[in-house]
């Protein structure tokens, strides 16, 4: 059985939510105690989670913190810290469910559930429309639903090997994607991200999976900065790219605040950046005619 802590990177037990620091992968797997909003904004704002453990950890904070703090209000909190991710669905979400009758704690819990059937019915059908072997391409990180894919391909008799783009500057790539595919003894490389070109005019990459933080109803998304890059070398190589998809809103991609990340962020590996500036956008809108087909989360 595959497994990767970043399927679920954010727990609530009790009074509590438990977030795994994705900062500190791979060298060790270690939670951080969140017992309070402000530790909770902390999280994001430090990069601590992202992706789907944003997700968990509004759902949670509605449920940990209900009567302190309204739904709303946590969403624009958490949007203050993350402006690029849609909170406000989030909202609506967790609005909905309470309205019939449901504590905030069942609806985060019901869309634990809900969320991870339906990331598996998403990688039956990923599985079924790439080619075989499947020589993937990827960037930053889907929280554990690459391990879903690989083993849709693999009962469809399909190889698959995943290139990996390291994703600069906080390598999601290398210490998250890379990391949980090794881990299951899945065939993977780490490639640096100006690589993909080369790569795909050699022919060794023959499809591109990617995440996708926000999605438009025309097909448009908003993904990991060097996302953009991969979908016109994707479109010139005649390769197809797919991005996982999930709550698309009827709103103009050019509206989207874009986060721009604190510029120390680009030297963070480097030990004296006071004096070096950067411009460091952490999100690339990519319009829908880069797009093959968008792969949709249906949510039963």
């Amino acid at each position: 059985m595959m497994e990767s802590p970043l399927l679920f990177p954010v727990k609530l037990k009790d009074d509590t939510i438990f977030v795994l620091d994705e900062t500190l992968l791979p060298f060790k797997e270690e939670y951080i105690r969140v017992s309070h909003i402000e530790e909770a904004l902390a999280v994001l704002r430090e990069m601590k989670t992202r992706s789907l453990g944003q997700v968990l950890l509004y759902f949670y904070s509605c449920a940990l913190f209900k009567g302190q703090i309204s739904f709303d209000e946590i969403a624009q909190k958490f949007l203050a810290a993350r402006p690029t991710f849609d909170f406000s669905m989030l909202a609506y979400i967790m609005h909905q469910g309470v309205s019939k009758g449901a504590r905030p704690q069942d609806v985060a819990q019901g869309f634990v559930k809900t969320f991870d059937a339906a990331r598996k019915r998403r990688a039956v059908y990923l599985a079924s429309i790439l080619p075989g072997p499947a020589n993937i391409l990827t960037i930053c990180n889907v929280n554990g639903e690459l391990l879903y894919l690989y083993d849709e391909l693999k009962k469809l008799n399909k190889e698959g090997i995943f290139y990996v783009c390291e994703t600069r500057p906080y390598l999601q790539g290398t210490r998250q994607t890379f990391w949980e595919l090794d881990k299951n003894q899945i065939t993977a490389k780490v490639i640096c991200d100006n690589q993909a070109a080369s790569l795909m005019a050699k022919g060794l990459v023959n499809c591109v999976v990617t995440g996708a933080d926000r999605a438009t109803t025309n097909g448009d998304i908003v993904n990991k900065v060097g996302t953009y890059a991969l979908a016109r070398l994707a479109q010139y190589f005649k390769i197809p790219f797919y991005p996982l998809t999930q709550y698309p809103r009827n709103i103009d991609i050019d509206k989207i605040t874009i986060e721009e990340r604190p510029k120390d962020e680009a030297f963070m590996f480097l030990s004296s950046p006071a004096d070096m500036d950067a411009f460091y956008p952490a999100f690339d809108p990519v319009k829908s005619e880069f797009v093959t087909k968008p792969i949709m989360l249906e949510m039963a």
